[in-house]
């Protein structure tokens, strides 16, 4: 995410460098001739307003001019318009020159003065540079301590942008922390300040950074919701500023999702609105190299090649500085796509590289995933498989980071509703004995039992009302942990079947190009490779979605029947589609299970599956003549498998029962609403 705010912050200088330049040239000049004829006040006064020039209005070429601003600014005592100028020169080391060591060391040799400096505006800037430069340090404790002391300050005086600034800042940080869920909770509450001061270009841009904390941890959806809400309230605003960014944005979670029609049409969308910015200048490469890069992967060479032409009319810019990347990214695809693969695997080398210097993981898995097929395309399998091993190792690596912060988000999310709910129940308490103290002063004998009543029926109601919405929550926690687990197990059912699968099938092509005469090892790779497909198939049918429930289902008696001494057979004659879609993979998995549960503890000898429908349901009827069990209830809550059946028909709102009595079998009936 560093990069994105950076982004933000270079728009406006790199567009002021390009505005008026001849009248900043001659602006310069003048201060300059000033400064030389002065003294004291007067020529500080001269240098603040030159280093203000430069600070904002050039590309911050000259920072020894700042620096020597504030250091003569310290000279005379005037620590406010000194520590407003180091602070520029922080930026300038941190985030222009990318030296942050050196903006820390300045940082430390500074903040001696702070306790002389009286505008809190200007300490508010200080603190925030100061922690974006332990930010990219990844001193993430240190960053947190100078975000936080902004909102110190801002508890006593206004601080005016820095208190929503330090707020993203603390999103950031908690992000590359891996804490997700106090991430988007810190940006929430960005959001809501912005709100409550009508910033507009400030919600946008916290709520834009809140859709790119979604979308690098796969929550698509969410994503995909901020930012149609932020379009609409750009266009209604006419705020077309942050709008490429948005479309551009979309289009990269287009790209994971494999949706290419969608994709290309936002990044038109997003070159559209850049003609309509003030920063189209910064944009248009980005843009331009972004649509080379969606036709070249789309198979469509020749349009591919149409943006290549507009980049190359000015490639001094558009591929050189921070676009090189952008243009790298895109090209490589465009030479592999025309099989020029030994300058794909150059492009892609140098592409690889400057992502490993910045440490962008998921652009190196790109990287490496790219590499691994030029290779292969080229005929280098050593090279090949190098990279295919980098790649799956990334991917796993930033996979299971991926599973462990969504796991926190809804941790977080969790957490925090219930605080809530205590708070509230804690404000109810203390509301009802203010109350009750100040009905007892006027009717003290008359009320008392009265009061006691009332007491008595406000704490049922409020408990009451509580159980209720812990109830809920509970439910909807469960529901969100029954989401993640089907997404995980899909996941690694992938994960299983794409990559260590296609490791084991190289392995065997090799084998058997050796024409080893160990037949054995090729059986046993062979083995283990339908061992493997196995697994994966039990964690997620991959034809499911293909071939629906009802001839899954039969698929599933039929693996069952082949597998074991029990005789299962089944009785379904109805058709696919008479429930909704997102239930049907529940379904499959509460009968998989229950099945399951008759293999390994019923000791039966038959089992039968059949299915019966009516006006308003759809009913799936399990028999199995096993050995029963007791207490119906009691069981139900005992066993981990048991309670998961409960959890998933409450979960698509079925009614599951179940009927058991000991050596006369088990009869397990799920009745799921239709649509």
């Amino acid at each position: 995410m560093k990069y994105y705010f950076l982004a933000c912050i270079l728009f406006g200088m790199y567009t002021n460098a390009k505005a008026q330049k001849k009248d900043i040239e001659k602006n310069i000049e003048d201060l300059k001739v000033k400064i030389s004829q002065s003294e004291k006040g007067e020529k500080l006064k001269w240098m603040d307003s030159l280093s203000n020039l430069i600070a904002f209005n050039t590309p911050f070429d000259n920072d020894s001019i700042v620096k020597a601003t504030a250091d003569y600014a310290i000279a005379l005592d005037s620590f406010n318009i000194a520590i407003h100028h180091y602070t520029n020169e922080i930026f300038y080391l941190t985030n222009i020159l990318g030296i942050p060591e050196d903006g820390k060391q300045l940082y430390l040799e500074t903040r001696k003065y702070l306790p002389r400096v009286t505008n809190l505006k200007a300490k508010s800037k200080f603190y925030f540079d100061a922690g974006n430069t332990y930010f990219f340090l990844k001193d993430f404790d240190n960053a947190l301590k100078l975000y936080d002391s902004i909102e110190i300050l801002s508890s006593r005086a206004k601080t005016g942008k820095y208190l929503g600034l330090a707020k993203m800042g603390k999103g950031q940080v908690y992000t590359d922390m891996g804490d997700f869920g106090k991430a988007s909770l810190v940006l929430q509450d960005a959001i809501k300040y912005y709100q409550k001061n009508k910033d507009t270009v400030g919600i946008i841009d916290a709520r834009n950074s809140l859709s790119i904390l979604y979308s690098k941890n796969r929550f698509f959806k969410e994503a995909k919701k901020e930012r149609n809400e932020l379009i609409e309230l750009s266009l209604k605003k006419e705020n077309y500023d942050a709008l490429p960014a948005i479309y551009y944005n979309a289009a990269a979670d287009e790209r994971k999702t494999k949706d290419i029609v969608s994709r290309i049409s936002n990044l038109k969308l997003a070159l559209e609105a850049t003609y309509k910015s003030k920063y189209k200048d910064f944009y248009e490469p980005i843009i331009l190299s972004g649509l080379m890069l969606a036709y070249a992967e789309a198979d469509s060479l020749s349009q591919s090649e149409k943006y290549l032409i507009i980049i190359e009319s000015n490639k001094e810019k558009n591929t050189t500085g921070p676009y090189r990347t952008y243009f790298l990214e895109a090209i490589k695809s465009v030479e592999l796509a025309k099989k020029n693969y030994t300058k794909a695997i150059q492009y892609g080398e140098e592409y690889l590289s400057q992502m490993k210097e910045g440490k962008q993981y998921e652009e190196i898995e790109f990287g490496e995933n790219f590499l691994y097929k030029a290779y292969q395309a080229a005929g280098n399998k050593d090279k090949a498989f190098e990279h295919f091993k980098a790649y799956s190792n990334i991917k796993d690596s930033i996979g299971n980071a991926q599973k462990v912060r969504v796991l926190s988000y809804y941790q977080t999310i969790y957490e925090t509703e219930k605080r809530d709910l205590k708070i509230k129940a804690q404000e109810s308490d203390i509301a009802l004995l203010n109350e009750k103290e100040k009905v007892r002063s006027q009717w003290y004998l008359i009320s008392i039992v009265g009061l006691i009543g009332i007491f008595i029926s406000l704490a049922l109601l409020r408990s009451r009302n509580f159980a209720k919405r812990k109830q809920k929550m509970q439910k909807s926690f469960t529901q969100d942990i029954l989401k993640t687990q089907e997404y995980e197990r899909a996941r690694i059912a992938s994960e299983l079947h794409d990559s260590v699968g296609q490791k084991l099938l190289m392995i065997k092509n090799s084998l058997v190009s050796k024409e080893t005469e160990d037949k054995d090892e090729i059986d046993l790779v062979g083995e283990t490779i339908k061992e493997v497909r196995e697994m994966s198939h039990n964690l997620h049918p991959f034809q499911f979605e293909k071939l629906g429930l009802i001839t899954s289902l039969k698929n599933m008696v039929e693996t069952f029947q082949k597998n074991s001494n029990v005789f299962y057979s089944e009785d379904i004659e109805v058709p696919d589609g008479l429930i909704a879609k997102e239930k049907e993979i529940y379904v499959f998995r509460m009968l998989q299970e229950a099945m399951t549960n008759v293999e390994k503890h019923a000791n039966a000898t038959a089992c039968n599956l059949s299915s019966n429908e009516d006006k308003n349901y759809l009913t799936f009827t399990l028999k199995d003549n096993g050995k029963g069990f007791k207490e119906v209830p009691n069981s139900l809550d005992e066993g981990l498998g048991m309670k998961t059946l409960k959890e998933r028909a409450q979960f698509i709102g079925a009614d599951l029962k179940i009927d058991s009595k000991p050596e006369k079998g088990t009869i397990i009936t799920i009745k799921i609403p239709k649509k």
